[in-house]
């Protein structure tokens, strides 16, 4: 009898985590990914555990079939070409640099082509500049990688932009945030295929905390105050300035940058031209030496600039902090 036991127990923790491994000549739900050059790693390497733990039969394609290189110089074998791919379920677009790609015709049309027969269309972070560039979004809502939302929103007025989800689902055509998200909406994605408590147990499988809710949203986060398309539009900066951003951290109530700069620009000018940049945008208001307030989404927000000194007068930190607080009603 304990014999028997241990080997029910064996089986129920083993059995599992290699089926989700197992290859199969005909899985139940098929999923088709467009490879291209430029390819950000995770918005495809994410996905695809997802759906290979969930026992999904998973294809990389390209245009061609030929190796593509990711954004971080990997080099990549796509399964199949366009030509030669086989059927999907599900259609999943990767981010990365998709400066090209939104515009390649062969990629537009083939996503166009092969979204009507799937289930589920997922773009991944800038993925949905891809989607976008398709028209299968006009009239949706959509997301995208936190620094490039205003842009998705300018470039695609048809669609409807949202700031504030991890992933935003039309029922067919789903979107996430960036990079990791794309695992959260996989697991969204196999939880409406195959029910939440499927998704849940491939996210525990992976050792993933996922939040079906929706989870951490990076676009929440304080930064969202002060842009940096917004500061440095206004700004006069040196011409022979480096910086070297090494700090970038913070929560819904704050925000630190701090960069190592090389200029033969004092330290001092620096942060005259910094104070010109926040009062050009027209939304900060002075409140002392290198200091701005602004009133957003109902928060009174802080902006200030400090420097400290390097080993020399053209090596030197710039500190920019955001400090956001809920108006007094007093």
């Amino acid at each position: 009898m304990r014999r028997h036991l241990l080997l029910l127990f064996v089986l129920m923790f083993t059995l599992p985590a290699f089926a989700a491994h197992e290859p199969m000549s005909d899985p139940p739900v098929r999923v088709g990914i467009v490879m291209f050059d430029g390819v950000q790693i995770i918005d495809f390497a994410g996905p695809y555990e997802v759906f290979g733990n969930a026992g999904f039969g998973v294809v990389t394609v390209s245009p061609d079939g030929k190796p593509v290189t990711t954004a971080m110089g990997l080099k990549v074998t796509p399964d199949a070409s366009f030509a030669t791919a086989p059927p999907f379920d599900v259609l999943l677009i990767p981010g990365g640099d998709v400066a090209d790609a939104q515009r390649d015709t062969r990629i537009l049309d083939f996503i166009r082509q092969r979204s009507l027969p799937a289930k589920q269309v997922l773009s991944v972070c800038t993925g949905a500049f891809i989607l976008g560039a398709t028209g299968l979004l006009d009239g949706d809502k959509a997301t995208t990688f936190t620094p490039r939302i205003d842009e998705l929103a300018k470039a695609f007025p048809k669609i409807q932009v949202i700031r504030d989800v991890r992933w935003a689902d039309n029922g067919k055509l789903v979107t996430s945030a960036g990079l990791s998200s794309g695992i959260d909406a996989a697991l969204h994605v196999v939880a409406k295929l195959r029910g939440t408590d499927e998704a849940r147990t491939v996210a525990l499988r992976l050792e993933y905390d996922w939040k079906p809710e929706g989870g951490f949203v990076r676009s929440r986060l304080a930064d969202r105050y002060l842009t940096k398309k917004q500061l440095q539009a206004g700004v006069d900066w040196p011409k022979d300035a480096k910086f070297d951003e090494y700090v970038s951290v913070g929560d819904l109530d704050q925000w630190v940058t701090r960069y190592h700069v090389q200029t033969a620009t004092p330290a001092a000018e620096l942060l005259d031209r910094l104070d010109v940049g926040a009062r050009k945008t027209g939304q900060w208001k002075p409140a002392g030496p290198h200091r701005w307030n602004s009133r957003q989404e109902n928060r009174d927000v802080t902006l200030s600039f400090t420097t400290k000194s390097g080993a020399d007068a053209s090596h030197y930190d710039l500190e920019m902090v955001l400090v956001a607080a809920p108006v007094s009603t007093r």
